[in-house]
C-alpha cells in the first residue's frame, strides 16, 4: 500500500511539471530571440511551463521574438560573438549550461569566438 501511495505521488508530481534531479526540483526553462534585431531574454525557475514563455519573451521585448525549446532544467545560458545569433544553453547546474550555450555559439562562421553573456539558474 505505501508503495502504490508513493507511486501515486511521483506521478503527480511529474504531471504537475516538477521533476526530481540530486534532490532539486527542475523547472522550466527558455528563451526567446528576435534573429533580425539580435534581441533575446531568458527565463528560468518557472514552475509553470506558460508562465516560462510569456517571460522569456517579455524580457525578449522586440515584435519578432519567437521562444525556443522550453525544458525542464535549472539552468539556462546565452553566448554571444562574432557568428551571426547567440547560442543558448541548458543544464542542470551553471557551468554545463554555459559549456553548451558556448558549444552552439561557436557553430557559426569558423573562427568564431563567443563569450557567455548570461547563466540564470533557479534556486
Amino acid at each position: 500500500m505505501n508503495r502504490l501511495f508513493c507511486t501515486i505521488a511521483l506521478g503527480a508530481a511529474l504531471l504537475a511539471g516538477a521533476t526530481v534531479a540530486y534532490g532539486q526540483v527542475q523547472t522550466w526553462v527558455t528563451y526567446a530571440h528576435d534573429s533580425q534585431t539580435g534581441r533575446w531574454g531568458l527565463s528560468w525557475g518557472r514552475t509553470d511551463r506558460q508562465a516560462a514563455i510569456n517571460e522569456a519573451l517579455s524580457r525578449c521585448a522586440s515584435a519578432g521574438c519567437k521562444v525556443g525549446n522550453v525544458q525542464l532544467y535549472r539552468c539556462v545560458a546565452v553566448a554571444t560573438g562574432t557568428s551571426p545569433g547567440p547560442g543558448f544553453g541548458y543544464a542542470n547546474d551553471a557551468e554545463t549550461a554555459k559549456g553548451h550555450a558556448l558549444t552552439f555559439c561557436r557553430r557559426g562562421a569558423s573562427g568564431s569566438t563567443c563569450e557567455v553573456d548570461a547563466v540564470r539558474c533557479a534556486n
